[in-house]
This record gives structure tokens, C-alpha cells and sequence, in this order.
């Protein structure tokens, strides 16, 4: 699996809002500040706020936010939003999707990797990732004096 450019922005887009909350932040502001168009951020919210990971404000003091704490949310969560269900191969998605299914050891293989794979995005919730940035950042900062 690879992540969308879509997604990455997601993630970025949503530890940018993780940063502030509960405030709201502009679009604008953050199109800027992560390098991202603003008519594609646009998309990207809408279907963040679609999935129910952020809430949009209209008018001037207007904007978007996250829905729940950054602790609540996850990579699985956010990446889920706008890609849709995470799948390794077309023989997970579903029953009967392959007559080889019931006797295939692939599709264990790949099952157990992708459990495994789910597991780990689930892990990594945005407030967990947030403080991991800024232990790095202050590790920088100390090893540049």
C-alpha cells in the first residue's frame, strides 16, 4: 500500500488542526503553512468533515476544527477518511470476492498482514504523533547548542 498525496495531506492537515484544539483555524492558514493548494485542502476537508474527523464553520470567523481530541484520532482513522477501507489485495475486501479464498494461503499471508498493518496505524493517534514531533524538535534544538 501506498499513501495517497491525498492522504499525506490529510495527516498534515489534521496535525496542523491537532495543534490548536479545540480553536478553529482558517483554511487558508493551513493550506499556507503545510504547502498545500487550497482548492485541493478544500476537497480534503470536505471529506475529513464528511467522515466525521473535523467540523467546517462558515462566515467570517469561520473555519475548521476537529471533531474530537487529537488523542482519539488515529493514522487508521484519518487515512480511512479519504481513501477508503484499507485493503492489501481485492481478496480482502470481502467474501466470495475469490473462488480460492477458503483454501488459499496467500490470503491468510495477507490477512495476517494487513491486521498487522491496521494494528499499527492504530496505534499512532495524532496527539500521540504531536508529542513525538516535539521531543524531536527539542532534541534538535539542544543538540545545535
Amino acid at each position: 500500500m501506498q499513501l495517497s498525496r491525498q492522504g499525506d495531506y490529510a495527516i498534515r492537515t489534521v496535525l496542523e488542526l491537532a495543534k490548536v484544539y479545540p480553536e478553529t483555524l482558517a483554511i487558508k492558514h493551513i493550506a499556507t503553512k503545510q504547502d498545500i493548494p487550497l482548492p485541493f485542502l478544500k476537497k480534503i476537508i470536505q471529506s475529513l468533515a464528511k467522515s466525521g474527523l473535523v467540523e467546517t464553520i462558515r462566515g467570517a470567523q469561520g473555519g475548521v476544527k476537529l471533531w474530537s481530541p487529537p488523542e482519539k484520532i488515529t493514522l487508521r482513522h484519518i487515512i480511512e477518511a479519504i481513501d477508503g477501507p484499507i485493503t492489501i489485495n481485492r481478496c480482502l475486501m470481502g467474501e466470495n470476492v475469490c473462488f480460492r479464498q477458503p483454501t488459499c494461503a496467500v490470503h491468510r499471508a495477507l490477512a495476517q498482514a494487513k491486521q498487522s498493518f491496521l494494528t499499527e496505524l492504530e496505534k499512532h493517534s495524532v496527539g500521540s504523533l504531536l508529542a513525538a514531533e516535539a521531543k524531536a524538535r527539542n532534541q534538535k534544538t539542544k543538540s545545535q547548542r
